[in-house]
């Protein structure tokens, strides 16, 4: 009853009752977890020090774990070459690739795009409380597995509190991940992963209802129409807004029939 009730205050209200299950045994798709490799291209030197070095986390920077780097010469225009450091991680990632895209692509597309996953345990500093309720976009949040739950996936130790970091999506080879798969997103989360995916990439921000009130008096600059439609029908419209401090950006919903123009 305890463990029940310890899943219930980490689960999102949003969220299906079950999270995760057993990865394919054939097929690799939307919403595999492996533990593998990923990398950043960076400058051999005069770079940022990226996400993140272990003593300089921070609440906005996702510390990923160490690392490694492999200096290499990439051929430039002109016959020179120019230095490059590939930086390696190792660590539990994400396929955000759509499973259609997996099957139908050429049998010789090595190419699957995956995103790293940053623990809580790992990464302390986080706005964990944000994560968890879905308040600021580019993270998808992945609660802990009790005790039955780890057995019933087959996991040797619990999945830990943890969440996609979508800022650091890269490429990787379908070989690597797909051999390193420990753990997958139920069925019924795969359409939270693709929301948390539309709204990183386009959307970002959707503001609710306690958001309202402090957009009065503040100037509207633009309005864009997004491709986001809710029930009624309505579209979503992404409104830039103007104050004293500048410009800011929140999305709205407009009682509008889609029409493929927005009406100002």
């Amino acid at each position: 009853m305890k463990a029940e009730s310890r899943r219930r205050e980490t689960r999102p209200s949003r969220y299906p009752l079950k999270i995760y299950e057993r990865p394919s045994n054939t097929k690799l798709r939307q919403g595999d977890i492996a533990i593998c490799e990923f990398h950043q291209m960076r400058n051999r030197s005069g770079d940022l020090r990226g996400p993140a070095h272990a003593d300089d986390q921070n609440e906005r920077l996702p510390f990923l774990g160490t690392w490694r780097d492999a200096e290499v010469d990439v051929p430039w225009p002109g016959g020179t070459t120019r230095k490059r450091v590939i930086r390696i991680w190792i660590g539990p990632v994400m396929v955000l690739h759509q499973s259609c895209e997996i099957q139908n692509a050429d049998q010789e597309d090595s190419r699957i795009i995956v995103a790293p996953i940053v623990s809580k345990a790992k990464w302390p500093t986080g706005p964990w409380t944000e994560i968890r309720t879905g308040a600021i976009p580019g993270y998808l949040y992945l609660r802990s597995t009790n005790e039955d739950e780890t057995k019933d996936l087959g996991l040797g130790v619990p999945w830990e509190e943890s969440a996609v970091a979508l800022a650091s999506t890269t490429s990787s080879s379908r070989g690597i991940v797909k051999s390193a798969r420990v753990l997958s997103l139920a069925t019924p989360m795969v359409p939270i992963l693709q929301e948390a995916l539309v709204r990183f990439s386009s959307v970002r921000g959707w503001a609710s209802a306690r958001d309202m009130l402090p957009l009065v008096g503040k100037k509207i600059t633009a309005i864009s129409e997004t491709s986001e439609i809710v029930p009624g029908p309505s579209r979503l419209a992404k409104v830039t807004l103007e104050d004293k401090d500048g410009l800011e950006e929140t999305t709205v919903v407009w009682g509008v029939r889609p029409s493929g123009k927005m009406n100002n």
